[in-house]
């Protein structure tokens, strides 16, 4: 993420993540997600999108397009109402017919828990290769910087939603 991107009206960074997955959840063992960061946000709203590549390696390994978008309400200091949108379209170059690619909308609140943030939200898939319900969960936990001023009540630099409908070739189970 950008340098003290919570304090930023616009934002950006990247993440990635190397997943070693089960045939039981995936189609190849290994894969990589690539998750590009944009975002901003004003003192009562925020943005964010991410144009999510899905690589998965190996003998059934394809590199997917899988975006994901939040826009988010802030309500109180530690309280935001959210509508999250994942998709996945299926294989770079050859994307799925409409029918066969995955669009969900998510409703989901974003609060604390003493020292947990939580994010909760159901959801609709829209098309019929979409789960037709998804519940989402993520319970999260900011340990302590050595040596930061941060007092821990600043909500955390957000990286975007987390897509609980990436593709079978590199999805893994995410709560």
């Amino acid at each position: 993420m950008s340098p003290n991107a919570e304090q930023r009206n616009f934002f950006y960074g990247v993440n990635f993540e190397f997943s070693n997955t089960t045939p039981k959840f995936s189609q190849t063992r290994f894969a990589l997600e690539i998750r590009p960061i944009i975002g901003i946000r004003n003192a009562d709203y925020e943005f964010i999108v991410n144009p999510i590549v899905d690589i998965g390696f190996g003998k059934n390994g394809e590199a997917d397009y899988a975006p994901a978008a939040r826009v988010a309400r802030k309500l109180d200091k530690d309280l935001f109402v959210c509508l999250e949108y994942y998709a996945d379209f299926g294989e770079i170059g050859n994307f799925a017919k409409l029918a066969d690619q995955q669009h969900t909308v998510i409703a989901v609140t974003d609060f604390k828990l003493g020292v947990f943030d939580v994010n909760f939200g159901i959801g609709y898939g829209l098309t019929p290769a979409s789960d037709r319900w998804v519940i989402k969960s993520i319970v999260g936990y900011a340990f302590p910087v050595p040596g930061s001023n941060s007092s821990g009540s600043e909500r955390p630099s957000a990286s975007g939603p987390v897509n609980p409908m990436a593709h079978a070739s590199s999805a893994r189970f995410q709560p």
